[in-house]
């Protein structure tokens, strides 16, 4: 059988889906040899034990850190984040996390965002699906929680190479807007 051991500090495991167990087991060396399972195996080829403890060993979720998605709530792993707080003119939708970690956590979604032509309250709504996002910079709040806050989105709408942040990370609330 094969184990994967990790000893790096925050590296445990749980259940993010069947697809990251067979992964997970071709990345640590399983099916590597030629007496081991093929890496095409699904769990109704693993013995009913092995598909059910490699089920369970998928990185673990670091939720000590939340982030401030619907601009008043922190939580883990939020389906939305909302980028404009005061008229939510941008935000992500439809967010499938796939890791939240100590360092930082990445998903995919859809950007939604109003071009504001020929002004924010006549402008036209756009939606990028696909869009990768990833949050970084942990940091404090004022009440000592530990919040996200910077967020990158890819790609990114016209016109935000050239705005306040210049295509680069933009901050996310550090507390309750």
């Amino acid at each position: 059988m094969c184990v994967r051991r990790d000893t790096r500090p925050g590296s445990g495991w749980i259940v993010r889906g069947m697809i990251g167990v067979v992964a997970a087991l071709v990345l640590a060396g399983c099916g590597s040899s030629p007496k081991a399972a093929p890496a095409t195996a699904t769990a109704k080829t693993l013995p009913a034990a092995s598909a059910q403890a490699a089920a369970t060993r998928v990185p673990l979720v670091d939720a000590g850190i939340e982030v401030y998605g619907n601009c008043r709530t922190p939580s883990v792993e939020p389906t939305e984040i909302v980028l404009a707080c005061a008229d939510y003119n941008a935000l992500l939708q439809a967010l499938h996390w796939t890791s939240w970690t100590a360092t930082s956590a990445t998903a995919v979604g859809t950007f939604v965002y109003n071009d504001c032509t020929p002004n924010c309250a006549e402008g036209h709504f756009h939606h990028v699906p696909g869009t990768r996002v990833t949050l970084t910079v942990p940091s404090r709040s004022a009440s000592g929680q530990r919040v996200w806050s910077e967020v990158q989105e890819n790609p990114e709408p016209p016109g935000y190479a050239t705005g306040p942040f210049h295509g680069g990370p933009q901050p996310l609330p550090k507390s309750p807007i």
